[in-house]
């Protein structure tokens, strides 16, 4: 655990460990949770403190497995968001499986996320602020990742908590309501801020060295995607399925289980094809791609 200042302490373990992430506790006169998955080790530090309001950034298991460990806190997340932490098939929906079939792997995945249904208890909206006492922070609507995705401004403290947007680790947006033009604007959203400082969602979380070029790097990675896939279209490969056999998110070496993150692939490939497909740079005919 960490301090970040004299209300706010950082629950992490410096990793990338699925299916827990880097989380706020606030001691005010609210005692707060921003997100609420921290790694095992760190939990030791929530079991006796009553918690009385919960922020989710987002719906994704890894960052609300424990909400149900804390029955009387007020949950508040983006109204996006809502179907999926209240019921296990909206979650499984919203992450493709009713697009990309794998019955072996959804009979399996809750349970490997940790999903545990706790629906929400109000909701976020970009630019509400949020007041515990001593500490205020301001909800900003960063979607691209999931359609709900909200990032936090910690203005006195001096931070952005930007959750799944990281400069450290590669862009992901595997859902449904997940939008590569939305990442990208939401990128640019924070470069325009300028923050200071950036705690992130996963491995290690305070960021403070080169942080416009950092994310600017994170934004260019959703460039080159989409010209590899623009060429792999070039080459004769036209259905998702065929694109996704690449892995270019995962550099071609898919991790295991690989059945679960071939689901992942297929689902961001299909969200690069929309944007292509809105820019005029390719069309679908019977569900195969063709250069524009």
């Amino acid at each position: 655990m960490e301090k970040l200042s004299k209300h706010i302490q950082l629950l992490s373990n410096e990793k990338y460990t699925l299916p827990y992430c880097n989380c706020l506790l606030i001691k005010d006169g609210i005692n707060c949770l921003v997100d609420s998955s921290p790694p095992e080790e760190e939990m030791v530090y929530l079991q006796n403190t009553p918690i009385d309001l919960i922020v989710n950034s987002h719906g994704h298991s890894d960052h609300n497995s424990r909400n149900y460990n804390f029955p009387n806190a007020q949950v508040l997340l983006h109204s996006t968001e809502h179907d999926r932490v209240a019921s296990g098939e909206a979650y499984l929906h919203a992450y493709g499986f009713d697009h990309f079939p794998d019955e072996l792997v959804r009979s399996l995945y809750l349970e490997a996320v940790h999903y545990s249904a706790r629906p929400a208890d109000g909701e976020l909206t970009d630019g509400q602020m949020i007041t515990t006492g001593s500490v205020e922070f301001q909800v900003i609507h960063l979607p691209g990742h999931s359609g709900g995705h909200c990032g936090f401004i910690f203005n006195q403290e001096g931070f952005v908590f930007t959750a799944d947007i990281n400069p450290d680790t590669k862009p992901f947006y595997a859902m449904v309501d997940s939008d590569v033009d939305d990442f990208i604007e939401s990128i640019e959203k924070l470069i325009h801020l300028q923050p200071d400082m950036l705690v992130a969602g996963h491995g290690k979380a305070v960021m403070t060295e080169k942080l416009p070029q950092r994310l600017a790097m994170l934004r260019d990675e959703l460039y080159l995607r989409e010209e590899k896939i623009l060429n792999m279209v070039r080459r004769g490969k036209h259905t998702i399925r065929e694109i996704a056999e690449e892995g270019i998110t995962y550099d071609g070496r898919f991790p295991e289980p690989r059945r679960i993150f071939f689901l992942h692939e297929c689902m961001m490939d299909w969200k690069h094809l929309e944007r292509l497909e809105r820019l005029g740079r390719v069309i679908c005919i019977e569900g195969k791609y063709l250069l524009a």
